[in-house]
């Protein structure tokens, strides 16, 4: 193949360069407290909606649609991963909303039950607005310079056009009628359609503009921009009320039974078609999203400093916001490492493993539906948890996206003592048997016979463990390179033990403290030492990564509460970088170049972190990795070994990889790439160039 094409690809990849707004940093800095709140969604501005069970909406940087399950607490999602979308609408059974996907903007329609998409229409018009109602589905298409509503029967599959006056747009439907706004007359005015009887009628031919129309049975709530208040007409009693009779602007109604909702000077505002008073829901909602309502439950968004939309949920028979998304619920259970945070995520109806990426500010779920996570822990590159329904430890690869099962159906793994380094797990089944498996390799090795088990770890090549007996402890440690065996401490009452850089770090008692003291083991110097010693309280339950050690400790004899310090084993001091004063910690946990925990300090739990020193580059980027290689597309970019690839590999062997570990993962192949540069350019545009890698399959 001619190198002509491949110098235009590249082309295309160096304006995206120069058009990034450069490689994205991690999310936080050194000694900066930081809350991960998953509780309310992220989302676009393609709308949302809500319904008896379900509600919709699109999450930021994602095309596809998330399917919220109100009752099971689930997400799913549905509809493809390129198109763009717009118009979510949901009702019984159904979502609908308009796609891009064939280079316009078509209606689809996709059934919940059966799973099942299906295109509405075939883009002779360019859908603009929709909305769902029981078997029904209004749009407004356009078409020749003019715009007409168009009517879908679900159970018939028959389509109609039910407007005449080619000006019309802003449907809005029940199982009854149809309504929308026109401009027939000029100005804006409110006409609806009759379904059983097939006959336009106007409703409401005012002067000025009637906007916004919402409908429920057969009353139709609106907005008369002359005064910027609320009317509702009543078909069949010809009747017009006025809602609201102030100077505040009220926009967005959205109607559902007697009951109303809409935005007035940023504030979410309630009200009943048959009382004249409103009353305030919240407060700095997002004004250019409209609210939805529907039974007890009101759906809305808002805006917070970094300008990302949150969605949020009312409820209003509690009378108060209540949580909404897969990502709902307390979280407990946290670990960390440099790029990512891993926790347990439990609500009433199930618990589910959340990974969080702080270069991306995004959180996805990672176990599957239906199964019992408990205690996960997160390197740079796997999460690992133990799965009590089938009583196994799964790994979940976070740049591929899949999910595995580490120990086999004949193993009986602890569900407490294993821990990740790495792609290197550490685990003791019921058997006291110690194994390390590689989980880049699958391949596991058998390290020594453990009586007693009460602690396990790993870092880089050791392995440490701690074994009781007759009431005393000891500690082991196992080099993995040298499969050699070291008794560190024994006989002793321990009540921790943890590797890190070079030292193995313990808590035991004192007999001349009478106290629990710190003490450390330096590997290469193979010499033991006290680490810290108070005469005057303990310090217990130590973590080491890399040069630093995380402990509790409590001082003074009056003292009765312990209180978590850092100390940096090769500067022989304190950190300098602590939380915050007001931090209620708990579930305290170091790994990787940060600490973690969950804070009760606003009432509610929360998954908070702090990075305590700099993250390390991740060496093993450029590394082969099962059957394929990954290239960091920026890096051969800017070091010219971009044609390097290319020409020492077959080009069907060639992948562009977009959204590198997060769940909305895209592949491309080279030739696809070459084929359709424009697709190609959007995907680096969307993804960002930091997170493009070439991957070469072997």
């Amino acid at each position: 193949m001619k190198r002509t094409p491949i110098r235009g690809l590249l082309a295309a990849a160096l304006l995206a360069t120069t058009l990034w707004s450069g490689t994205p940093a991690f999310a936080y800095y050194v000694g900066e407290e930081v809350r991960i709140d998953s509780g309310n969604p992220v989302i676009s501005k393609a709308g949302f909606d809500i319904s008896k069970d379900y509600a919709v909406w699109i999450a930021e940087g994602e095309k596809v649609i998330t399917l919220y399950d109100l009752d099971e607490h689930k997400e799913s999602q549905i509809g493809d991963k390129q198109s763009a979308k717009s118009h979510l609408r949901v009702d019984g059974k159904y979502v609908s909303w308009i796609d891009s996907r064939h280079g316009g903007s078509d209606v689809y329609l996709y059934d919940i039950a059966k799973k099942k998409e299906v295109r509405l229409t075939d883009g002779s018009t360019e859908a603009m607005e929709l909305e769902l109602a029981g078997n029904y589905v209004a749009w407004s298409g356009k078409h020749g310079g003019k715009s007409d509503i168009y009517l879908y029967n679900i159970n018939t599959g028959e389509e109609v056009r039910i407007s005449t006056s080619g000006q019309a747009s802003k449907p809005t439907v029940s199982p009854s009628y149809v309504a929308w706004e026109d401009r027939r007359n000029g100005n804006v005015d409110i006409y609806y359609y009759d379904i059983k009887s097939g006959r336009e009628r106007a409703a409401v031919t005012s002067l000025g503009h009637q906007t916004n129309p919402s409908i429920y049975d057969d009353q139709i709530i609106y907005q008369d921009e002359r005064y910027d208040d609320l009317y509702v007409y009543m078909i069949g009693r010809e009747r017009n009320k006025r809602l609201t009779d102030d100077s505040n602007e009220q926009a967005y109604p959205h109607l559902y039974g007697d009951t109303y909702v809409y935005i007035e000077e940023g504030a979410l505002m309630i009200g009943d078609v048959d009382y004249d008073d409103a009353e305030e829901l919240d407060e700095e909602v997002y004004d250019k999203l409209p609210p939805r309502i529907y039974g007890d439950y009101v759906i809305f968004a808002k805006q917070d400093g970094d300008k990302k939309v949150h969605l949020y949920l009312y409820d209003l028979d509690e009378e108060e916001l209540v949580p909404i998304g897969g990502l709902s619920g307390e979280p407990s259970q946290p670990d960390g490492d440099d790029r990512y945070v891993v926790y347990l995520n439990e609500n009433k109806k199930s618990s589910s493993v959340v990974l969080h990426d702080l270069k991306t500010q995004t959180s996805s779920v990672i176990s599957k539906s239906g199964s019992e996570p408990r205690r996960p822990l997160v390197s740079d590159r796997y999460v690992v948890w133990y799965d009590a329904e089938d009583e196994a430890l799964i790994a979940y690869d976070i740049r591929r996206g899949t999910q595995k099962r580490v120990t086999s159906s004949k193993d009986e793994p602890s569900d407490t003592l294993y821990e990740l380094d790495g792609s290197k797990l550490a685990w003791i089944d019921d058997d006291r048997d110690l194994y390390v498996t590689d989980l880049s390799t699958e391949k596991t090795e058998d390290i020594a016979r453990v009586s007693n088990p009460k602690a396990v770890d790993i870092y880089g090549n050791y392995v440490l463990w701690v074994t009781e007996r007759s009431g005393k402890d000891s500690i082991y440690l196992y080099d993995l390179d040298d499969e050699d065996e070291t008794e560190v401490r024994t006989n002793a009452d321990i009540t921790g033990a943890s590797v890190g850089d070079n030292v193995v770090v313990w808590s035991e008692y004192s007999s001349k403290t009478k106290s629990y003291d710190l003490y450390y083991y330096d590997i290469r110097r193979d010499r033991t030492d006290v680490l810290t010693r108070w005469t005057d309280g303990d310090q217990i339950e130590p973590q080491a990564s890399r040069n630093l050690v995380l402990f509790k400790e409590k001082r003074g004899s009056r003292n009765k509460d312990f209180s978590y310090e850092l100390y940096d084993i090769e500067d022989e001091t304190y950190s300098r970088y602590y939380w915050s004063d007001d931090a209620e910690m708990d579930e305290v946990r170091l790994s990787g170049n940060r600490v973690v925990w969950i804070d009760n300090r606003d009432g509610n739990p929360a998954v908070y972190t702090l990075a305590v020193t700099d993250p390390r580059d991740d060496e093993d980027d450029d590394e082969p990795s099962g059957d394929y290689r990954d290239y960091n597309f920026l890096k051969v970019l800017e070091d010219d070994s971009f044609f390097d690839i290319i020409d020492e590999n077959d080009y069907e062997d060639i992948y562009f990889v977009f959204f590198v570990g997060t769940k909305n993962e895209v592949s491309l192949n080279f030739l696809d790439a070459l084929s359709d540069a424009d697709l190609f350019l959007d995907l680096v545009y969307e993804s960002g160039l930091d997170n493009v890698v070439i991957r070469v399959y072997k």
